[in-house]
């Protein structure tokens, strides 16, 4: 494993060699949880499969900002330019959740990503997040920023989020309220038809923090509209949660319905996404 940092080299990231070979490269971001748990673990599942990975911190890390409001977008590119130098020839970038939007935004930016693969994604960029105790807060900033100025966002209704409060009453992770109704505006659509790389969507149909599945067709219409002329594909889940890991952690149960209602099918679905983002990754790019 290799370690950067933010003040030497631009980012905070984790370099998984994979089988050392130096043709492929995955840029693998997690969500709103921030950190680098999940994001190290997928960035350890492409390399237990042989493909080198680069997990790649965001925010609420020793050296990145506290919040997810106004990450710089920067990141992305300095650790392009990073990997480049030292000899890796196609990067891909593998983003999920709020980390999905940063890796759709960076294939219209950056022609030297050649694959992405949003994971319960959205379509528009939307208003960034504070902390405050066992609520989140919406920022009034955008969660991106690209030098110096923040992205256009759609901002939340709702001016406060009790996070314990809709667990109890859910009896699980479901914000979707929160997350349903925001003012998206044209200049808030990520451009995807932009994109001058294959794209793989991955949905669920029992998201219940935002709606991945519609953002999925959505983004899908308009790839075929456009005459797209790269692979694309969405793959729409009937059971996995929001949660759309490789690892299938128990915790999931936990926080999600569909991952205690239906555990088998979770679990074989959780198989299914193994094998197409693999498939993907060796075969389609």
């Amino acid at each position: 494993m290799i370690y950067t940092t933010v003040k030497k080299d631009g980012f905070e990231g984790i370099l998984f060699s994979g089988n050392r070979t130096k043709k492929k490269v995955v840029i693998v971001m997690s969500g709103s949880n921030g950190g680098m748990s999940l994001t190290e673990k997928e960035a350890r599942f492409y390399q237990q499969n042989g493909i080198p990975a680069l997990a790649l911190a965001l925010f609420k890390t020793k050296q990145t900002q506290k919040n997810l409001d106004r990450v710089p977008i920067e990141y992305v590119e300095r650790a392009i330019a990073w990997l480049k130098k030292r000899g890796y020839q196609r990067i891909a970038i593998d983003g999920a959740s709020k980390g999905s939007e940063l890796a759709l935004l960076a294939g219209t930016m950056f022609q030297d990503i050649t694959c992405v693969i949003a994971r319960v994604p959205s379509y528009f960029v939307s208003e960034g997040l504070c902390a405050s105790g066992i609520s989140k807060n919406p920022s009034g900033t955008s969660c991106w920023s690209y030098r110096g100025k923040e992205l256009p966002f759609a901002s939340y209704r709702a001016r406060k989020f009790n996070m314990l409060k809709m667990l109890l009453k859910e009896n699980e992770l479901h914000i979707l309220t929160f997350n349903r109704g925001k003012k998206v505006t044209p200049e808030t659509i990520i451009p995807v038809e932009k994109i001058n790389e294959p794209v793989l969507l991955l949905s669920s149909r029992h998201d219940e923090v935002w709606e991945s599945y519609k953002s999925s067709c959505i983004m899908e219409k308009k790839l075929t509209d456009a005459a797209f002329s790269f692979a694309h594909k969405h793959i729409a889940f009937p059971n996995l949660s929001h949660a759309m890991m490789t690892d299938g952690s128990p915790m999931y149960k936990l926080f999600f319905k569909s991952e205690r209602q239906h555990p088998k099918e979770c679990t074989a679905e959780r198989e299914q996404l193994k094998k197409e983002i693999l498939s993907w990754i060796t075969q389609v790019w």
